[in-house]
């Protein structure tokens, strides 16, 4: 790449980033303006994901799941490796972390490269239920999320979410 192409590159990642902490700032987020960011984030990798714990908070643009996640005390996911993963981390009574298979109809889910707008990213599907998360990088330890599949559009507008890995 030269030298133009790369400061070009940097420039757009050091947008996305700023446009992602004013984001994460704002009590409630236009969804229009985290599709936007969305676009302007590269496609995460399998391989990027796989084999770690990811803590998750909800972007409030007004979807119902925001509240949903909410009142099942939502932590995150774990991506134990590519095809087993712990899809629905919650915070149980005694402030443990465990996974709530109850939210997934009893299943899992695995990591595969699935097209979302026009570009294939790192997809998380779930084994049983008709629900697709897809990630863009943010940063390398943190994506950006969208939830997509049968019933989780809600007046024409995907639940977003972040995810930032365990360390």
């Amino acid at each position: 790449m030269s030298t133009a192409g790369a400061a070009g590159t940097a420039g757009t990642a050091g947008a996305a980033a700023r446009e992602f902490e004013l984001i994460l700032a704002l009590d409630t987020v236009p969804s229009d303006r985290v599709s936007a960011l969305w676009d302007s984030l590269e496609p995460a990798r399998v391989d990027d994901i796989a084999g770690s714990r990811w803590k998750g908070t909800g972007l409030d643009t007004g979807h119902p799941m925001f509240g949903m996640l909410g009142q099942m005390r939502w932590w995150g996911k774990d991506f134990t490796e590519a095809r087993k993963v712990d899809p629905i981390l919650v915070t149980d009574d005694s402030g443990e972390v465990v996974p709530d298979t109850s939210a997934t109809g009893g299943g899992g889910a695995s990591l595969w490269e699935v097209s979302f707008r026009g570009r294939p990213t790192a997809s998380m599907v779930y084994d049983r239920l008709p629900v697709i998360d897809h990630f863009a990088v943010v940063g390398p330890d943190t994506l950006l999320a969208v939830m997509n599949g049968r019933g989780t559009v809600h007046e024409g507008e995907h639940f977003w979410f972040v995810l930032e890995r365990e360390r």
